[in-house]
């Protein structure tokens, strides 16, 4: 059965932050990536703007999206009173996944978006155990620290040489940066800033 079969289809809300960035295309179109994964993908629209520069470039690119779409600590601490945080609760569980998926039918990509309803470590895991090696990686799941940290270490274990992981928010929480930083330095690998936020890494 299809994973968009018999869908309840919600009205588009493509609300996120920093996913229409034009650098997703610029690495899609450097790249001509076969394999792209995206960890944390809210309502899809960063995940959409990928979808998009694939249909464009008319490449035959797959994008994994992994989320567990329970959102993130800020969505049930500091944030939660947000509106653009608002995770659909019914009977207390999250809904947002549906508000996804109908933004992925809405804009026509299902045959482009895979999404994996899993944490960051079992999709990590899924992929790794199914010998997937993609050639672009994007994070922007939990900003926490230990989170990002273990994200940045076990897909750049995955990430195909000469492929790129790249994520956003790093001037904005402090773990993201603490993370990127200490990976780096560990590894003895160069990352540089795009956009004033972006942090990207090449293999």
């Amino acid at each position: 059965m299809n994973i968009y079969d018999n869908l309840n289809l919600l009205p588009e809300d493509l609300q996120g932050w920093q996913g229409n960035s034009t650098l997703f295309g610029t690495l899609i179109q450097e790249l001509s990536p076969n394999i792209i994964v995206e960890v944390g993908s809210w309502k899809g629209q960063s995940s959409i703007n990928m979808g998009k520069c694939i249909k464009k470039f008319n490449l035959p690119t797959k994008l994994y999206c992994i989320d567990t779409w329970l959102g993130a600590l800020e969505f049930i601490t500091t944030h939660k009173h947000t509106p653009e945080r608002n995770l659909l609760l019914k009977n207390g569980y999250p809904q947002i996944y549906y508000q996804f998926l109908s933004n992925v039918v809405h804009n026509n990509l299902e045959d482009v978006i895979i999404p994996i309803p899993n944490t960051s470590f079992i999709g990590y895991k899924y992929l790794k155990y199914n010998n997937i090696h993609p050639e672009l990686i994007y994070i922007d799941g939990s900003h926490e620290y230990e989170d990002v940290m273990s994200d940045v270490t076990n897909f750049y274990d995955i990430l195909s040489p000469g492929g790129i992981i790249f994520g956003d928010d790093y001037h904005n929480w402090g773990g993201v940066k603490q993370a990127i930083n200490e990976f780096t330095n560990k590894e003895n690998i160069k990352f540089e800033i795009i956009e004033n936020n972006f942090w990207v890494i090449r293999k």
